[in-house]
């Protein structure tokens, strides 16, 4: 009768993981989850923001469109006033600030200049840097 000795069985080998290397694993893998996983929410949150910019860029470019196209006698603080922004810019931008303002320059006749200006707040409530665009319009000789 043959009986292993106890060298044969060290060196056969060995099935499965043993307790201690599950353990390193479970460490290594919380280890990593702890760093990806807010990784994953900040690019989430900087793509969301990324997205309400280019809305309110979107919506700044329109609203200066409307407002330049207009007769040069329209151009005036009471007509702009009446402009509002989308609802889908609404529903994006939460508590949307938009500002529109037009002012006639003493020392530039015939001209006046257009600001437009679109604030938000962000997730945390704080206010997120405005999109700003600034333009100015003329008064158009009549053609002969």
């Amino acid at each position: 009768m043959y009986f292993p000795s106890k060298v044969g069985l060290a060196l056969r080998e060995r099935r499965g993981f043993t307790l201690i290397e599950m353990m390193v694993a479970g460490v290594l893998l919380t280890a990593v989850m702890m760093i990806v996983v807010p990784a994953i929410f900040w690019v989430h949150r900087e793509r969301r923001q990324t997205e309400r910019y280019q809305v309110a860029i979107v919506e700044v470019e329109n609203m200066m469109e409307r407002v330049v196209a207009l007769p040069f006698s329209e151009v005036k603080q009471s007509t702009v006033d009446k402009l509002a922004l989308s609802e889908s810019a609404l529903r994006q931008l939460s508590d949307a600030d938009l500002r529109i303002e037009i002012s006639e320059p003493d020392q530039v006749l015939q001209m006046k200049k257009i600001q437009i200006r679109l604030g938000w707040k962000d997730h945390r409530g704080l206010n997120v840097a405005p999109v700003r665009l600034t333009s100015w319009v003329g008064l158009k000789e009549k053609q002969k």
